[in-house]
């Protein structure tokens, strides 16, 4: 029995092996034959299920053979240069359709050529059954008859005029602006959704929209097609080509009437990486898409709102098909703007002419002749920045330096797509008339219209409003995907910010960076407005404060960021880097055009524009020199004790010497009174403006007053508008051309002001300032924005809408010494030193060819003193220099001061340890000549404050009026006994010191007839012998008593 079974397995086994080799036998000759199996060569009977396994033969395995014999045999090949249109309604004129065959297993060379046209050359050849793509000349092999479509691209992109002139007011934009440039045939449709769905084998293919397409990620898509109306023209009613598919989707790839053929087809992309954005704009050329570059120079600037009317206006950058034509130029990268428009001319009435833009066509565009051009793209980036949030101050922020709201706006057909940092923002997609969309980034609106009729279709504010300040990207995506017209307007007055980078090394030695170095940049030429400018563009974005004052690092660069375009910036090296010579008296002029182009309005051998264009970042190198030789000079200015310049009489002359030092000045206060001056200006004209970019004017409104080297000074401002309104603020406030800001706000203004590129900026109205310490002679300058008050005189000014208090503040303790301790004086061969200085030399004296550096390099520091001046105190400003100017300033030193004075009965003064410790109350009396007023200010003079007081014409205490003039004297109060009081210098003084004298009184011999002391020496004797008297009694009286006992 198991025997039996095993061989029953075994037979089994056997007839299993067997069973497979035949089935491989049969697979093998199947394969060699060239047997497939599909629905022409396999079918299946299901009529009864006895028969439902057997293959069919006859018919099905004749069909098998044919097509092996094909397989092994030469294979047909339709070379279709027209595109399924035939010879004679080709839209490239001269194209070839022809009929090639392989060889017999299969092997073809693809020609160069498909016939002659001047205009178009072939690129390649596209398989429209399995979609593969051969370039011209290339050997392929094909197993079945097949049909390929010429990939045709324009030979020339090189348009320029032909005698036709040119606009002149174009700005290059290519630092913020840029757009690329693309050009498109049928082939891309065959990749989007158009498909041959029958006669594919045999050349007599019926293209349909298939309304799906799959892309390279496994998606589905819905079709993107461009469409021709000259191949509607050609085969309709029975449309069938790749140029213009049946059943095309209305509206997404088919113009229609609908709506006036002014429908929108929204979210065909639906966001910044869709499928179709990047089939359509990816800088690559591929099979059906040709890219082509740069496309610089479309854009004209309106510097005067001339060119582009009350809609736009000033400031806007722009293109309009509607005013001008534009070829575009592949070999330059640029467009070519024509003053004059380019039409579009219909080819049925011959008369309809319409503005069309069509930059890869010259001159008049013959509507629907077969060689007209249509398809193409373009991309355009534009950098912009954005002051405010979108929609914020009420829709009033994001305004132009005109006051204009801050738009963009396009016009044209067919789809353009608008995105801001990658969210898309308006949405005109499909095939339509021309629409247009206006985006507002001041009120956050985007409107929809009928540009012919200025019909409002449809708003949104979806997106927009989320949109914050800062720097963004805004991306237009534009198509032009009919065929019959095009046209383009857009306009847009979006600003870019700018960097500057400056690079400071030495002049002989380039790698050698030198630090330290300050920068002060300026928005006038005066140098008295800081130009509101950052570290970089995150402290921008951040809404860090402003600055203008830079320093180089240890690699010699500073970075700022914030330069506007059509601005001229005033540059001063305000510090020079250690041992080098100072160059402030050079202003560096940069000037931006309205593109952000920068030249320099100087020339100079040692500062040279590294970058003036091509990006947002402009770069400076600025270079300091030692030199061997050196010049020195000395100014003396004369002030009075309110910081105001003398214009009486001065001494007539001064001594002032040069010295030499080593030691670099380190700064501090010197302990001497030092000129502090105010002077005002406002922007505008009359009664002022609201704008930063509006003229500079002066101000009525000065003040002077002097305040001690090495202390402080402490100052309020607060400004004042017509009846009450806070109309006007302070814009800035600089002390020696460097900005201060306030220690503490106290208010803000309430107009709306356009600052530092920005509209709904609300300045301080009411704020202190604090300068500590003040080392040299100080010029704050305060510059107001608004409006003037005119409350009183009817005529705006600045002292009518300003007012101020000012007070000394700090301890200076530690006045520095005037000069370096190896400080030597300058004995060189021909320098004359020391020197006078009078009204003759103008107070001015320069000393040429001064050494610059010892031996050993080190360099040299010059300093002056100047002999003593009685009744001044001395303060210099800049010594120490390597060169340059050295200021002094001498101020009137006008105090009014009480001493008290003790004197011995013989008329000397006592000593402090034998002055009595005795409070005195006195009075010092306040003379108002003016207005014939008396005031008296109470004084205590003790041994603590060593019996003495004094006051400076500026105290507070003494309260002078400006303008008026004053006398003082004093009254002692408190009477002490035994001292006699006289005053010196006490006879209504404008200044110096009066003396209280109080000297000890000697008692004298009585006038003759008197008892002078007499009586009391006489009485003090007569007590004297009483006493003894009664004494000497009482000792006896003792005495005798112990006798008795």
């Amino acid at each position: 029995m198991k025997y039996n079974i095993k061989k029953i397995q075994g037979n089994k086994m056997k007839f299993a092996k067997s069973v497979f080799m035949i089935l491989l036998l049969v697979f093998i000759f199947m394969g060699y034959c060239g047997f497939t199996f599909d629905n022409k060569s396999f079918a299946w009977d299901n009529k009864d299920s006895n028969s439902s396994k057997k293959v069919k033969t006859g018919r099905n395995v004749q069909i098998l053979r044919n097509e092996a014999n094909q397989t092994r045999g030469r294979k047909k090949v339709w070379l279709d240069g027209t595109l399924g249109l035939g010879v004679s309604k080709s839209l490239v004129q001269g194209a070839n359709d022809e009929i090639r065959y392989t060889d017999d297993v299969g092997n073809i060379t693809l020609p160069l050529y498909s016939g002659n046209n001047a205009k178009y050359k072939l690129k390649g050849w596209y398989n429209i059954k399995t979609g593969d793509y051969y370039i011209p000349g290339q050997r392929v092999v094909l197993k079945e008859d097949t049909v390929l479509y010429a990939d045709w691209m324009q030979a020339d992109y090189n348009l320029k005029p032909n005698g036709e002139p040119l606009v002149g007011n174009q700005p290059d934009t290519g630092s913020f602006v840029r757009t690329d440039m693309f050009d498109y045939n049928e082939i891309f449709n065959a990749k989007h959704g158009a498909k041959a769905l029958t006669g594919i084998d045999n050349h007599n293919e019926i293209w349909e929209d298939n309304k799906k397409w799959k892309g390279p990620d496994g998606r589905e898509y819905e079709s993107f097609l461009f469409t021709n109306w000259y191949n509607y023209n050609k085969t309709r009613p029975d449309l069938k080509t790749l140029g213009f598919p049946k059943n095309l989707t209305n509206n997404r790839n088919r113009y229609t009437d609908d709506l006036g053929g002014y429908t929108i087809t929204k979210d065909i992309v639906d966001g910044h990486n869709h499928q179709i954005i990047k089939d359509l704009f990816t800088k690559n050329s591929v099979p059906g898409r040709e890219y082509l570059g740069r496309g610089d120079k479309l854009f004209q600037y309106d510097e005067n709102g001339t060119l582009t009317g009350s809609k736009f206006g000033k400031g806007y950058y722009f293109y309009d098909s509607d005013k001008n034509g534009a070829d575009y130029n592949k070999a330059e990268q640029r467009f070519y703007v024509y003053k004059n428009r380019q039409f579009i001319q219909n080819q049925d009435s011959g008369q309809d002419r319409t503005p069309g833009f069509m930059p890869f066509e010259h001159g008049t565009v013959h509507e629907l002749t077969g060689q007209t051009n249509y398809w193409f793209g373009m991309k355009t980036d534009v950098d912009f920045f954005l002051p405010d949030d979108v929609g914020s101050h009420g829709g009033k922020g994001n305004q132009s330096a005109a006051g204009k709201d801050m738009r963009f706006y396009f016009s044209g057909d067919d789809d353009v797509w608008i995105f801001v940092d990658g969210v898309k923002v308006l949405d005109l997609g499909g095939i339509h008339r021309r629409m247009s969309g206006d985006i507002n980034f001041s009120t956050g609106e985007i409107r929809y219209e009928n540009p012919e009729t200025h019909a409002l279709m449809n708003t949104d504010t979806t997106t927009l409003k989320k949109i914050k300040s800062g720097n963004h990207k805004l991306t237009i995506y534009y198509l032009e995907r009919g065929s019959s017209k095009s046209n383009c307007s857009i306009y847009f007055n979006l600003a870019p910010r700018y960097s500057l980078e400056i690079d400071k090394f030495d002049a002989v030695d380039h790698s050698h960076k030198l630090k330290d170095a300050e920068f002060s940049i300026y928005a006038d030429k005066n140098c008295t407005i800081p130009a509101q400018l950052w570290r970089n563009e995150e402290d921008c974005k951040a809404n860090k404060p402003s600055q203008n004052v830079f320093k180089t690092g240890p690699d010699g660069k500073i970075s700022c960021y914030g330069l506007s375009a059509n601005r001229t910036y005033y540059i001063k090296e305000t510090k020079a880097p250690s041992s080098y010579p100072s160059v402030a008296d050079k202003i560096i002029r940069l000037k931006l055009d309205s593109a952000g182009n920068a030249t320099l309005l100087d020339n100079d051998d040692m500062v040279t524009l590294a970058s003036s264009s091509g990006n947002q970042k402009l770069q400076l190198h600025v270079m300091n020199k030692k030199p061997e030789k050196t010049s020195v000079e000395v100014l003396k200015k004369w002030y009075n004790e309110d910081g105001s310049e003398i214009n009486g009489a001065v001494p007539k002359s001064v001594k002032v010497a040069l010295y030499r030092s080593k030691t670099p000045n380190t700064g501090g206060g010197s302990g001497a009174r030092v000129p502090i001056n105010f002077t005002t200006q406002y922007f505008g004209d009359g009664n002022g403006s609201n704008t930063d970019t509006s003229q500079l004017s002066p101000g009525d409104y000065k003040f002077s007053t002097t305040a001690t080297s090495g202390g402080g000074i402490e100052f309020t401002l607060e400004t004042k508008g017509l009846n009450g309104k806070k109309n006007i603020g302070i814009y800035s406030v600089t002390a020696n051309g460097h900005t201060i800001r306030p220690t503490e706000i106290h208010g803000w203004s309430e107009q709306n002001c356009y600052i530092g590129g920005r509209w709904g900026v609300y300045p301080y109205s009411k704020a202190t300032y604090k300068i500590d310490p003040i080392v040299d002679g100080t010029d704050i300058k305060i510059t107001l924005i608004g409006y003037l008050n005119h409350n009183h005189t009817g005529t705006p000014t600045v002292s009518q809408s300003l007012s101020m208090s000012v007070k000394e503040t700090g301890n200076p303790q530690n006045p520095t010494e005037t000069l370096p301790s190896d400080a030597v004086k300058v004995t060189d061969t021909g320098v004359e030193n020391p020197v006078v200085l009078n009204k003759g030399n103008r107070w001015y004296k320069k000393w040429d060819n001064l050494p610059a550096k010892d031996k050993n390099g080190k360099p040299y520091y010059y300093y002056v003193k100047e002999e003593p001046v009685d009744g001044y105190s001395t303060s210099y400003t800049g010594n120490g220099v390597l060169n340059g100017i050295i200021n002094i300033n001498n101020v009137r030193i006008r105090d009014i001061g009480i001493r008290k004075k003790w004197l011995h009965v013989n008329g000397t003064e006592m000593t402090p340890n034998e002055r009595p410790d005795i409070p005195i109350n006195a009075v010092l009396i306040q003379i108002d000549k003016t207005d014939n007023t008396t005031r008296e200010i109470p004084v205590l003079l003790n041994k603590a404050n060593n019996w003495s007081k004094s006051w400076r014409r500026d105290n507070e205490e003494l309260a002078e009026k400006k303008g008026h003039k004053y006398k003082y004297k004093v009254r002692e109060i408190s009477q002490v006994e035994g001292y006699d009081t006289k005053y010196q210098n006490n006879g209504e003084i404008e200044e110096g010191e009066i003396a209280i004298v109080n000297q000890q009184r000697l008692y004298k011999l009585p006038a003759a007839g008197g008892i002078g002391t007499y009586i009391f020496n006489l009485a003090g004797a007569l007590f004297i012998t009483v006493a003894l008297l009664m004494y000497i009694t009482s000792r006896r009286e003792k005495a005798r008593s112990k006798r008795t006992r």
